[in-house]
């Protein structure tokens, strides 16, 4: 499958969006939700065949990263959030 581009600019050098780190991103986040959702539903008791449509979604986006090759910038990006998420552990 080919992202194709939302904005094309009058530069003919210009790089096309949506980016691929930019889609990486928007990936993560949204698994990132996701997960956070799933968390709060098992403290809340919500039986657990009520998030199937929620695992099914974390599914798609994992096929996602590697539909659209964003593999890399996806690496980078939780290597970025790891990173991150250790340093606040020191802190706290």
């Amino acid at each position: 499958m080919e992202l194709v581009p939302l904005v094309k600019s009058s530069m003919p050098d210009a790089t096309h969006y949506p980016h691929p780190q930019d889609v990486a991103n928007l990936i993560l986040y949204l698994q990132t939700e996701l997960a956070l959702f799933e968390q709060w539903a098992a403290q809340e008791g919500i039986p657990p065949a009520a998030l199937r449509p929620i695992e099914r979604s974390q599914e798609a986006l994992r096929r996602a990263v590697d539909q659209f090759e964003l593999r890399e910038w996806y690496r980078e990006l939780t290597y970025g959030f790891r990173d991150q998420l250790g340093r606040l552990e020191e802190w706290l």
